[in-house]
């Protein structure tokens, strides 16, 4: 298989991929929860920076999808026996899991603006463009975290092990930024603020975007060297 037949495979395995219908009755759960945020945040859930920060779902959510592609006694059936090739294998399945992660994002990211325009009665949404950029990001911010986690994920012991290695490559580097974020300046983050603003954001989300998906290819391509590791295990 290439590697589209591969995405396609993966999206098929969606419930083995995301644990089952329990997790998916978790994320129905999650998104009911996700109606508090107008009453919380009012009109202001619209900031930018806040939109940004709701992106970090399609990462998180992706890195699951990532380790049980991986590492599940089924699909590390399939790396090992198919003899599809490596780089199509760490790439379908990389494609799926940033496409499971931008999915649950959008569902994840409707429910609070239609509860918010239902509270309001009125229309509120963000911009057209704006939308497609923090989609696009979503979508290349789960392909970069799913690309780093398939490295750990590829030679993992079980799921679980996976699991671990996977949310330990995502949530390290949201945990320092927001370590560095809370020491930095408030002149500084005045400055950053006016650079989010709704007119400078949408075009800095799309240079961004094209720069996670760009960093991810050298992370498929240590993937495929372990898949073919794990094929063809040097003998001492």
């Amino acid at each position: 298989m290439n590697a589209f037949e591969v995405c396609l495979y993966e999206l098929a395995s969606l419930l083995e991929r995301v644990g089952g219908f329990r997790s998916l009755a978790f994320l129905a759960i999650l998104a009911g929860l996700t109606v508090i945020l107008p009453l919380r945040f009012g009109a202001g859930l619209l900031n930018p920076l806040l939109l940004l920060v709701f992106t970090a779902i399609a990462p998180l959510l992706a890195g699951n999808f990532t380790a049980r592609a991986f590492a599940a006694e089924k699909a590390r059936a399939h790396i090992l026996n198919d003899g599809d090739p490596a780089r199509a294998i760490a790439t379908g399945k990389v494609l799926a899991a940033a496409v499971w992660g931008l999915l649950t994002w959008a569902v994840l990211f409707s429910v609070p603006l239609i509860a918010l325009d239902t509270t309001s009665h009125r229309l509120i949404l963000p911009s057209a463009r704006l939308l497609i950029a923090l989609a696009l990001f979503a979508f290349a911010s789960a392909w970069l975290a799913s690309a780093l986690g398939s490295i750990f994920a590829a030679d993992a012991a079980n799921p679980a092990q996976a699991q671990t290695f996977v949310r330990g490559v995502i949530l390290l580097p949201l945990v320092l930024l927001a370590i560095t974020y809370s020491l930095v300046p408030v002149d500084l983050r005045l400055a950053l603020a006016r650079l989010l603003d709704s007119s400078r954001l949408p075009l800095a989300l799309l240079a961004g975007s094209l720069g996670l998906i760009l960093l991810g290819i050298p992370a498929l391509r240590q993937t495929a060297s372990k898949i073919d590791e794990l094929r063809h295990p040097l003998s001492i």
